[in-house]
């Protein structure tokens, strides 16, 4: 098949990302060795316009397979009456199909096309084509709870996929801790996954950044989502990592900002630093922040703070992190867009996802 040799079958982590774009600029940023060890798998949501979402997608993927990559896509949640024949992912893969201009005449540009649980048999049944036509077969995202072991059956057997081309995505969503209950729901999904045969990769997804952080300074929380992973990969060695990137799994209701986040991962957890936007610049600053819009020199503030505090992984560890100790000291642009923090926090998370212990 034209996409096979494109899968990261030596990926060791997914990373489910939204289409927004910070994510997708960080994305385009990464470095290819980091590329190689991770699975990014970009999440279409109801929040944000179905077009807009599908340009960044599209751009991603063109950038992805520059570097032999494969982006995976899950448009279960856009309104697929709006798109023929297979909703959104049906619309991206048309757009991968032709060049960026006239003189780009390459071959199609592959997706990895993600179904979840509920489908009808119909769209599986079409997810199931479309990852056969693009050669990369598909992968399946299941928010496991009882019940789940005969829906799973059912999907399975609509997208008439061979098992061995099929991922699947143990989604738990947020946790908050790593009670006996969830390793034991993932003990039970693996034995309902291996049941249907061999399949291509079983992913662990799950994330642990809270959809709201309520208050201001710096602190640290541990990494639930990986010291999930830990105790279910000393079971199953096969399973790997998955996660929701640096924000919380559910789109949350946007409102305009009051506070500037600065998320960092790290080898002892989460690193939080959060701080009200500055409306009035201190007159003694002196570096010439005070020039800036509050959000800019709000987020530079922060960003001093990271870098010199003991986890920062270095300027050199990702573009993200470069870009951070740019801010820390004076330098960098267009600070205050929204995006900025994201990008940043995004791009360090790849690398460490790509060079975490297994």
């Amino acid at each position: 098949m034209a996409g096979e040799a494109l899968l990261p079958h030596d990926a060791h982590a997914w990373v489910a990302l939204r289409a927004k774009e910070g994510e997708a600029e960080a994305l385009t940023h990464a470095d290819e060795a980091h590329l190689g060890r991770i699975q990014p798998l970009m999440i279409l949501d109801q929040a944000t316009s179905a077009a807009r979402q599908i340009g960044r997608a599209e751009g991603v993927a063109r950038h992805l397979h520059t570097h032999h990559r494969v982006l995976a896509v899950d448009a279960s949640d856009v309104d697929r009456s709006t798109f023929t024949p297979v909703g959104a992912l049906g619309e991206l893969v048309d757009r991968l199909s032709y060049g960026v201009d006239l003189f780009d005449v390459g071959a199609p540009i592959p997706i990895l096309p993600v179904l979840r649980e509920g489908a009808s048999a119909r769209t599986a049944a079409d997810t199931g084509r479309l990852g056969e036509e693009t050669g990369t077969g598909v992968a399946l995202r299941i928010r496991w709870r009882p019940g789940i072991p005969a829906e799973f059956e059912r999907i399975v057997e609509a997208l008439n996929v061979d098992p061995r081309r099929i991922d699947i995505v143990v989604d738990l969503g947020f946790i908050e801790a790593v009670p006996t209950e969830h390793a034991h729901a993932v003990h039970t999904a693996v034995a309902t996954v291996r049941a249907i045969g061999p399949v291509r990769n079983l992913v662990l997804l799950s994330g642990s950044v809270p959809s709201r952080l309520s208050h201001h300074g710096n602190w640290q929380q541990d990494r639930y989502e990986e010291q999930l992973w830990r105790e279910v990969s000393a079971r199953h060695s096969d399973v790997l990592f998955g996660d929701y990137g640096v924000v919380h799994p559910k789109q949350a209701p946007g409102w305009p900002p009051k506070n500037i986040t600065v998320r960092y991962t790290c080898s002892t957890g989460w690193a939080y630093w959060r701080r009200p936007i500055e409306e009035s610049a201190p007159a003694h600053e002196g570096d010439g922040s005070t020039d800036e819009p509050p959000r800019a020199r709000t987020f530079r503030k922060l960003c001093r703070e990271l870098v010199d505090a003991d986890i920062f992984a270095g300027r050199y560890f990702s573009w993200g992190d470069h870009e951070l100790s740019d801010a820390a000291h004076g330098n960098g642009r267009a600070l205050g867009r929204s995006s900025a923090p994201i990008a940043f926090a995004t791009s360090h998370h790849l690398a460490y996802l790509a060079t975490m212990p297994t």
